[in-house]
């Protein structure tokens, strides 16, 4: 009985262990994908300076839009290594390799010393981190999961995509603390430096870790598939474009909150930008800690069916949540930006365990990385651009309010006429 005791608590703290080691890389791999979103104002002078502000805006915007295209195509290639070779071999290139262009953007210089190699070199090192973060953020969620099992795969699931947002509120917090007038024009560089060496602990850490024990079953049982994209493709079609939604209105949701609020503050409602920036921390973290609490929700009551409601509150609340920031109160900012926090933990903290049940073993690692990454791509990355030559061009400030709506309207109809095959 004591023995019994002990291997379960040895197992118990093995699979904490993990889950642990799982937030902890994610969180440092998505402050070096976000920290570009915080700094897009002052990429934008330095890296593409033009005579139209707005231009200059929108070519920072659209080079971190570039990242996204690419995390696909990380998907496909880390994907491919995690349901080949292993998920934890996946996992560490994938932050290691991430550091490397977080290094290069360090110690670029800008335009006006470099010419255009500067913007070009920036968009290159933006391309390698988007192709890095094509096998991580899914990657960590699969491996984390099939460890864990049956223990809360929804909290894990949400505690872990909440793990993205301590990311991103690292990177906004360091962006906000380093260009504070108290650091020298150049301090931006030394959130990118962290950056890089964020990577090379979070390689460390997982390095550490002991593979998923689902994927050792089928290697022992040599059932792991050559090509694991060409059965994704060819058996789980429905489950690909199921995850595909889903990354689609993940990617504009999350987009919306972390890269596109505090340009529509500062640019259209002219706060200035430290303001802004805390706002925009107080939605994160607001989003961050709801996460696990809808991913537990959706363990009591099913994700399919917590995703159909939030869609649909989604849908109700959006105009509301754009009503609210340009009320100008800083009250009703706030209020807003928390809103929105809500809103979109609702779907990210609950789609972990959705699409974790759409895959098999043998080709889970690319059906999800690849199609959630895809949706990502085409919707979440360019979601900021998007709105912002929106809200410019039509002119009205309640416009992202409608592009939330129909977002909502057309994941809400893929969830319900979409069946994964049995």
């Amino acid at each position: 009985m004591k023995g019994i005791i002990q291997r379960t608590m040895q197992q118990s703290s093995k699979k904490s262990h993990i889950v642990f080691a799982s937030i902890l890389g994610n969180t440092l791999e998505f402050y070096n994908l976000t920290l570009y979103a915080s700094l897009a104002a002052i990429f934008a002078d330095i890296y593409f300076p033009n005579s139209d502000k707005t231009l200059s805006l929108l070519a920072s915007l659209a080079t971190f839009g570039a990242a996204f295209l690419v995390r696909p195509l990380g998907a496909i290639l880390f994907g491919y290594i995690g349901d080949r070779l292993g998920r934890k071999k996946a996992l560490g290139l994938s932050i290691l390799y991430m550091g490397i262009p977080t290094f290069i953007i360090c110690i670029l210089p800008g335009y006006e010393t470099f010419g255009v190699m500067a913007p070009l070199i920036l968009i290159i090192s933006r391309l390698a981190q988007g192709l890095c973060a094509g096998g991580e953020y899914n990657g960590a969620l699969v491996f984390a999961l099939e460890h864990t099992e049956k223990d809360s795969p929804g909290f894990v699931g949400g505690l872990i995509t909440g793990s993205c947002l301590m990311g991103s509120i690292l990177a906004t917090g360091t962006a906000a603390l380093v260009t504070n007038s108290y650091f020298p024009a150049w301090g931006w560089r030394i959130a990118l430096f962290l950056g890089g060496v964020f990577s090379i602990f979070g390689y460390y850490i997982r390095k550490r870790l002991a593979e998923s024990p689902a994927f050792t079953e089928i290697e022992h049982k040599e059932k792991v598939l050559k090509i694991p994209l060409k059965t994704v493709l060819s058996k789980h079609l429905r489950s690909f474009f199921l995850v595909l939604a889903v990354g689609s209105f993940d990617g504009i949701l999350t987009y919306t909150l972390i890269g596109f609020l505090s340009i529509y503050l500062v640019t259209y409602l002219e706060i200035p930008f430290q303001e802004a920036a805390s706002y925009n921390l107080a939605g994160m973290a607001a989003c961050m800690v709801s996460c696990p609490l809808f991913g537990h929700y959706a363990d009591k009551y099913g994700a399919k069916e917590t995703l159909v409601l939030s869609s649909i509150l989604i849908f109700g609340l959006s105009i509301p949540v754009f009503m609210t920031l340009n009320a100008t109160h800083w009250f009703s900012i706030l209020f807003g930006h928390l809103l929105l926090g809500l809103l979109v933990a609702s779907i990210i903290g609950v789609q972990p365990l959705f699409s974790q049940k759409l895959f098999p073993t043998q080709d889970r690692y690319t059906g999800i990385s690849f199609s959630y990454s895809l949706g990502v791509g085409m919707m979440g990355g360019l979601t900021p651009l998007l709105l912002t030559m929106a809200t410019e061009y039509h002119l009205a400030l309640f416009t992202p309010g409608f592009y939330l709506m129909a977002a909502s309207v057309v994941f809400l109809l893929c969830l319900l006429f979409i069946t994964p095959r049995k």
